[in-house]
């Protein structure tokens, strides 16, 4: 009996306080709400990627290029195989993905994530993990939020799969956007180690970030991956920077 009189109180509440949309937070009576938490308009307005990508780097490409037909990534050395994005770093998805740099702002991620796992197969299936790329100590203290965390969290959720722990930031580094592109691997280069290898160790490392721009930070991480046994790394990403790399 437990269970129907939760689900009859749950709707009550549901109609009580009509659940809001984790971006412009219109209740639900007024914008319809997809699974993910976030309505339908603001999703349209997030430019998720609807035209073919190159199946390495996620960048928009004719034809869904192969990765040594796509100019942007066919001469990259990457530690990890591959790259999932939602959409271009622009418009609505770029400031969201701001906000979740901020308290208030994981409903977002989380809704974020959600989204991405309803638009992408699951992979891996129970041989694979999801992975945030983590924050340096200091830096979750003073932002006091951790949006990538929130964004795996939704990821995970959706495709039924653990989030595991096993790497962190050794060293604070420089924020990549304050580096030009070209310092940008010496910048990150030895900042990541993993602490729990057993964690990934002949896994399929499902890596998270919020944007992926030249691929330096997720290719450090899924270096230290690669070196703690994971059998494969791909990286899941909010936003693309189009024409970063």
């Amino acid at each position: 009996m437990r269970l129907p009189l939760y689900q009859a109180a749950q709707r009550l509440l549901d109609v009580a306080f009509p659940p809001r949309c984790a971006s412009c937070e219109r209740g639900q009576s007024v914008a319809p709400l997809d699974a993910c938490g976030l309505c339908f308009d603001c999703i349209d307005d997030l430019g998720v990627f609807d035209e073919p990508v190159c199946r390495r780097c996620s960048t928009p490409t004719a034809g869904g290029a192969a990765a040594d037909d796509c100019p942007v990534c066919r001469d990259k050395r990457w530690a990890f195989d591959r790259v999932i994005a939602l959409g271009a770093y622009d418009g609505l998805l770029r400031q969201l993905v701001l906000e979740a740099k901020h308290p208030g702002g994981a409903d977002a991620a989380t809704a974020i994530g959600r989204l991405l796992a309803s638009r992408y197969d699951a992979l891996g299936g129970e041989s694979a993990v999801v992975v945030a790329v983590p924050q340096h100590w200091r830096r979750r203290l003073t932002r006091r939020a951790d949006g990538v965390v929130s964004l795996a969290g939704g990821l995970a959720q959706g495709w039924g799969l653990p989030v595991v722990r096993p790497l962190c930031r050794q060293r604070a580094t420089r924020r990549q956007t304050e580096v030009a592109p070209s310092d940008r691997p010496s910048n990150v280069r030895g900042a990541f180690a993993a602490s729990k290898p057993a964690a990934v160790a002949g896994k399929l490392v499902l890596l998270v970030d919020d944007v992926l721009t030249t691929g330096s930070t997720c290719h450090a991480a899924a270096r230290a991956l690669r070196d703690a046994g994971a059998s494969s790394v791909v990286v899941v990403a909010a936003a693309r920077r189009v024409g970063g790399l």
